[in-house]
């Protein structure tokens, strides 16, 4: 008794080939950013991501339109493939979000500095301007 795909072939192939495009153009804009647009941390870390998303649409379209379970070795390899990307995708959006609140605390003690010398306010505490006295 031969298997069938999970999904159709004529939903699949559609859809894959629009996530395809999508992803191409993101890439593409990432790349046609202007210089200090964005932290070049964060542009690596998102065109990484963008490339392993380009590899894992065709792999999970195969896997849900093209694979059965007539070859189970093929087909637990694809899925596999598939997981252990996806997998990355969400530890490389996790490092995004990490590197974000890295450059938040850095943008945001640049932003006190700048406060503070504007003032004409030291760094150093004192007791005259911290409220305290002995």
């Amino acid at each position: 008794m031969p298997s069938d795909p999970i999904a159709p072939i004529w939903l699949v192939l559609p859809l894959a080939l629009i996530a395809l495009v999508v992803q191409a153009g993101y890439l593409i804009a990432l790349k046609e950013l202007p210089k200090g647009f964005m932290p070049p941390s964060r542009k690596r870390i998102r065109t990484a991501s963008g490339w392993m998303s380009m590899f894992a649409i065709p792999l999970s379209a195969y896997g849900f339109g093209f694979a059965t379970m007539d070859e189970p070795g093929m087909f637990a390899i694809i899925w596999i493939v598939v997981i252990g990307l996806i997998s990355g995708i969400l530890m490389l959006a996790g490092l995004d979000a990490v590197n974000t609140m890295r450059l938040h605390r850095k943008a945001k003690r640049q932003l006190t500095q700048d406060f503070r010398d504007a003032l004409g306010i030291d760094g150093d505490r004192d007791e005259e301007h911290d409220g305290r006295s002995s």
